[in-house]
């Protein structure tokens, strides 16, 4: 039976059978005799049949215990041997035999076949009806599984009224450590451990722990760890319990979760669009939701021609969490993912001195080839207070079309960029298009009669502060390429490229023309 022991539960039956050492201790088997196959009285019985027929093909299962007079083979009895071979392969359990009345002597083939894959061979008196076998027999191992399953529903019983209980998802742990008298372990699909009984274990010391998944809605969400050697198999029964009712907890914390993300997602819709939250409004909702208002906090805006994958986005910013120590958020809406970044005000603890900006983290995601990222850009806005989180939402967003349009980088800073975004709203000055005709007018007429990329060329020389290098790369030319194309803007405009106010000016114009082309990149 189960019984209760301190906070656990122990498990005394081993196997939904009876072994052939047990069978044999039976009153009417109390004068057989084990021929050979000694090794083999550990094999457990769960059916009894008879064999009187010489073809066993496609009824034989495992666990069977067959009996015969060996009838069907007593003018060939050396096929008895190859009959242990057969019932081996199958996974029966023994072979009992009359041999008195059709056989004088077992076969000596028959016993070395018995004792070389250890399936015994026990011979019966002959005045023992089967019946008289068959039916004790079955009624212990109708008995043995009758008790696996009242112990199976108690285990069940024992478990799930935790669950019902709210006892959560460690008390489990526990008691299915305890039931099993091993370390239980369950970790999520990133390998981070959900649950360890006892709570200190080093897994890492664990050098081949049993693995089953657990899974929610056809899919993997966890996977159940213990480290033991192999199970019983009423241990295994309470495996298959311990993996439902795990799944049924990490699914009433999924739907909290999901809950809370929901709310949360209520919550930034709000701190988003106007009527803004008032700040004390703002910092008590966001306590409750798990937004710490004492961090700072920078929205990133994630763009490219479909959102990024959610789970490798959720993922990624998962791991980031954990070493910063923070909780972050991420929605994800058409054709981009929004993510809410905190950063810890105070940055006195020394862990805290290896880690990047919000900013180069993202920027290695979106460099990194096997994020498959490559095709999305990202814009970053200012570090501000939650409540006031919306200024840094509409300063990613323009922090990317700035990019878009001047061909920045795969991350932008919107501090980066905030005077060209403060010039594009000033674009529709008329004094900057005739100062751009007056400067570089010249020299968008020859790139449109020639199909040039003088413009262009230029911009990039004076992004790059005057390096032919850096150009070059950007262009995807030769350096020597550049030299002769910034001796033809020289010759058109007739510019001293080298004098600082004309560069400056000149970089003014070029940004104008840039920000006012409607989408179109650089």
């Amino acid at each position: 039976m189960i019984c209760k022991s301190g906070s656990g539960w122990s498990i005394g039956l081993k196997t939904t059978g009876i072994t052939l050492k047990e069978l044999l201790n039976i009153p009417i088997l109390s004068k057989a005799k084990v021929i050979s196959g000694h090794q083999g009285l550990d094999r457990v019985v769960r059916f009894v049949d008879i064999m009187e027929v010489p073809d066993l093909q496609g009824w034989l299962r495992e666990g069977m215990l067959m009996l015969t007079t060996a009838y069907s083979i007593r003018d060939n009895p050396g096929l008895l041997g190859e009959l242990i071979y057969t019932l081996n392969e199958a996974g029966a359990a023994a072979l009992a035999i009359k041999p008195a009345r059709f056989l004088k002597e077992i076969p000596k083939e028959a016993v070395a076949a018995s004792n070389d894959c250890g399936l015994p061979i026990i011979e019966i008196p002959p005045e023992i009806p089967y019946m008289d076998i068959t039916q004790p027999v079955m009624e212990l191992v109708l008995d043995r599984q009758a008790a696996l399953l009242r112990r199976s529903e108690e285990v069940y019983r024992t478990l799930m009224t935790m669950v019902l209980e709210n006892s959560g998802i460690q008390a489990v742990g526990d008691n299915v450590a305890e039931l099993l008298q091993a370390p239980v372990g369950v970790i999520d699909n990133a390998g981070q451990m959900i649950v360890s009984s006892p709570p200190d274990y080093d897994w890492k010391e664990a050098v081949d722990p049993l693995v089953w998944e657990i899974n929610l809605d056809r899919r993997k969400v966890a996977r159940l760890l213990v480290d033991k050697d192999s199970l019983d198999e009423m241990e295994q029964v309470g495996i298959e319990q311990a993996r439902l009712v795990l799944s049924l907890e990490l699914m009433r914390n999924k739907v909290a979760e999901d809950t809370e993300l929901r709310l949360r997602g209520n919550f930034i819709d709000e701190l988003l669009t106007p009527p803004l939250l008032l700040p004390h409004e703002a910092e008590s909702r966001g306590r409750k939701l798990g937004m710490n208002p004492e961090h700072l906090w920078e929205v990133a805006v994630m763009e490219g021609e479909t959102a990024p994958d959610e789970d490798l986005l959720a993922e990624l910013l998962g791991q980031e969490a954990r070493k910063r120590r923070v909780a972050p958020h991420i929605e994800f809406r058409t054709n981009r993912a929004v993510l809410f970044l905190p950063t810890r005000e105070s940055r006195d603890a020394a862990w805290m001195d290896d880690v990047q900006s919000w900013t180069d983290t993202i920027g290695l995601w979106l460099e990194d080839p096997a994020n498959k990222l490559g095709q999305f850009r990202a814009g970053v806005g200012t570090q501000v207070p939650l409540w006031n989180m919306h200024q840094s939402y509409g300063e990613a967003r323009n922090a990317l079309m700035v990019s878009s349009r001047l061909s920045g980088g795969r991350t932008t800073r919107f501090e980066d960029v905030e005077v060209y975004h403060l010039l594009s709203e000033t674009a529709n000055d008329p004094g900057f298009s005739a100062l751009f005709e007056r400067k570089l007018g010249k020299l968008r007429t020859y790139d449109d009669e020639h199909s040039g990329d003088l413009l262009r060329t230029f911009f990039y020389y004076l992004e790059s502060r005057g390096s032919l290098i850096e150009t070059a790369n950007r262009l995807y030319i030769h350096r020597n390429s550049v030299k002769y194309r910034l001796e033809r803007i020289r010759d058109i405009t007739g510019f001293d490229l080298n004098h600082p106010r004309e560069q400056f000016v000149c970089h003014l114009c070029l940004v104008y023309y840039y920000m006012k082309q409607d989408k179109q990149e650089v």
